[in-house]
């Protein structure tokens, strides 16, 4: 992307960033940087005892996987932590964590799974 056009598109996102996330939820499209049968994995910032993984089928289907070797009754098991003043690592992967929050929401409200939510302890 040529950097006038990176800069107009933070601003963007910095002034509306509700309006930008749902906008990309409501588009269905590829990114051109991944590939297809790719595990894109990351360690969480506290530990190296788990990972989360992300992997698309070659017909869009998207996986996710949470690995962990952390106490099996911790549901919270990986913590992406703020960049800059939170000590994170990994501010993109939390960007993409809080996107994928507001998707479930709207998601459940707009077409609820009629089966009980898991409870945490």
């Amino acid at each position: 992307m040529e950097k006038a056009l990176e800069k107009k598109v933070r601003k963007f996102c910095q002034e509306y960033p509700e309006e930008v996330a749902r906008a990309l939820l409501e588009s269905h499209f590829w990114l051109k940087g991944l590939e297809p049968n790719t595990h894109y994995a990351r360690f969480d910032d506290d530990t190296y005892a788990g990972h989360i993984a992300v992997t698309f089928s070659q017909d869009g289907d998207g996986w996710l996987e949470v690995l962990s070797e952390k106490d099996p009754e911790d549901p919270y098991s990986h913590r992406f932590k703020m960049p800059l003043h939170g000590g994170g690592q990994s501010g993109r992967v939390r960007t993409a964590l809080l996107i994928l929050a507001l998707a479930i929401k709207l998601d459940n409200e707009e077409r609820p799974q009629d089966r009980p939510p898991r409870t945490m302890p």
